[in-house]
């Protein structure tokens, strides 16, 4: 499960944007400040009746608007108290508790998720709700509601958070330019992309998640990273995490190529094998030779060489004096011929000049 909040202001523009149906394929109210039947006229007046408290402080930001998302299969088990009791465990972790609010359904692609805004001016103080450490209520609440619904834990922290860091801040400082930097992440499987709100810039890794640039540089300000990419185009947030989830598509859809390919491949190996293994020869004499073969290596080379020897030792010495032109021309044997010479010289001239002692 996710779940995101933010302030925000622009009650109007909300309001268009919960009931613009875009990629989603179902939008139902399910809650206007307790009204039942709400449609979107309700709506609308809804939101900007609570934008106009803002005026009675130095806000501009009279709402807030989180979202609540549970996986796809968890979703289809949510219905409309599920729903209602997720919106009071968020309210009750951001403050919010009894603040009017508006609950919107979404359904895309199979998965639903509730988009949730709660009026941030407090009528009885006269001052807006902090959203100070949101982020943590927001966490807590996403913990609640998967011990309530029974929900897959999400992992605390990201094991792989640490090496993003790394990384990322490695090309960081290796590149001199932001032409340069966005580069050399695309090349290491990361999009950089625009963000919203506080984090003026995202980078989206190769799972499709979503982090603050600047939070994943060490010793890198925001000033420093706003200099360095400003004016360059990349993409929105949504359109880096769309593009990084086709990738991730495709490379699943290669993978399942490559398997299918590889089972053929495996099955003609095993056949070759099994003939090979299974060719047994016809008899005794044609076992022999062939291990004879394999013992020796090259049967006809060694087969000649068998019949010289032979025949220098059954030559009488009138014909071995004869000159042989094949072993003449053998540089084996010459170079044999002349080491041997070589000795029976060295040996005369030592033994030149010596006296010989009688027997």
């Amino acid at each position: 499960m996710v779940i995101r909040g933010n302030a925000r202001g622009n009650g109007k523009q909300l309001a268009k944007y919960l009931m613009t149906k875009q990629d989603n394929e179902a939008i139902r109210i399910l809650d206007v400040d307790g009204q039942d039947n709400a449609d979107a006229r309700d709506l609308y007046l809804a939101l900007h009746s609570m934008q106009l408290t803002s005026e009675l402080t130095k806000s501009d930001k009279g709402l807030y608007h989180a979202q609540i998302n549970p996986a796809t299969d968890e979703s289809k088990n949510m219905d409309d108290a599920a729903w209602l009791l997720a919106t009071d465990i968020l309210a009750e972790r951001l403050g919010m508790e009894g603040q009017r609010r508006a609950i919107v359904l979404h359904t895309k692609k199979g998965r639903t998720h509730a988009h949730v805004v709660f009026e941030r001016y407090h009528h009885e103080t006269g001052k807006m709700v902090k959203d100070s450490f949101s982020r943590l209520a927001q966490d807590k609440a996403r913990k609640e509601m998967e011990a309530v619904f029974k929900h897959k834990a999400t992992p605390h922290r990201n094991k792989h958070r640490p090496e993003l860091k790394a990384s990322l801040s490695a090309l960081w400082h290796s590149t001199g330019t932001g032409a340069q930097f966005l580069a050399a992440a695309r090349k290491n499987d990361y999009i950089i992309g625009e963000g919203s709100g506080r984090s003026a810039y995202i980078v989206v890794d190769a799972m499709a998640r979503s982090y603050d640039l600047t939070r994943q540089l060490n010793g890198v300000r925001v000033k420093e990273v706003r200099q360095r990419l400003r004016g360059l185009a990349m993409p929105g947030e949504k359109e880096a995490i769309s593009i990084a989830r086709k990738k991730m598509n495709e490379a699943d859809l290669n993978k399942e190529a490559n398997a299918d390919s590889v089972q053929p491949n495996i099955t003609m190996q095993y056949k070759e094998r099994t003939t090979t293994e299974t060719a047994k020869p016809q008899t005794v004499k044609h076992s022999y030779t062939l291990n004879t073969n394999e013992l020796t290596g090259s049967q006809p080379q060694r087969k000649e060489q068998l019949k010289d020897n032979k025949a220098d030792i059954n030559t009488p010495p009138a014909k071995q004096d004869k000159p042989n032109e094949e072993k003449n021309t053998n540089s084996r044997r010459l170079a044999f011929r002349e080491e041997m010479n070589k000795i029976l010289r060295d040996n005369k001239s030592k033994d030149k000049g010596k006296d010989i002692e009688p027997s």
